[in-house]
């Protein structure tokens, strides 16, 4: 006689389209109050700006070096770490609905989910907070 399962798996794959816009919104969120209350700096890792702003450089392939408020730490954010980071706040669950349907809604993203973002980007988890 078969046992009947007391739970199901089903593993699901969702496909979401993150714009240069919506990274760059992130971005701007993050650097102007998100991440503020760990990080005293960022500044741009290079010669120029690959935007007008530094919160535009990881959506163009640059990096952002990040010090930490209280010791000599140091991060440098790539957009590789960006999308890895990215792509855990949402399998973890942390999007809130910001993200339907493959698509990002960027107004749904505030300073404090932008700072989660960065975190798991450098990270790989929330260690501040």
């Amino acid at each position: 006689m078969d046992k009947a399962m007391d739970e199901y798996v089903i593993k699901q794959t969702v496909e979401t389209k993150l714009t240069r816009q919506d990274i760059d919104d992130i971005m701007c969120s993050a650097l102007e109050g998100g991440v503020n209350y760990w990080c005293w700096k960022v500044e741009v890792v290079g010669d120029k700006y690959l935007g007008e702003w530094a919160s535009d450089q990881i959506s163009r392939g640059g990096r952002l070096k990040f010090y930490d408020a209280e010791t000599e730490d140091t991060w440098v954010l790539t957009l590789q770490k960006f999308l890895n980071g990215f792509k855990l706040w949402v399998k973890r669950g942390l999007d809130h609905g910001a993200c339907r349907n493959g698509v990002v809604d960027g107004c749904m993203i505030d300073a404090a989910d932008a700072d989660v973002i960065v975190q798991l980007s450098l990270f790989g988890d929330v260690i501040f907070g």
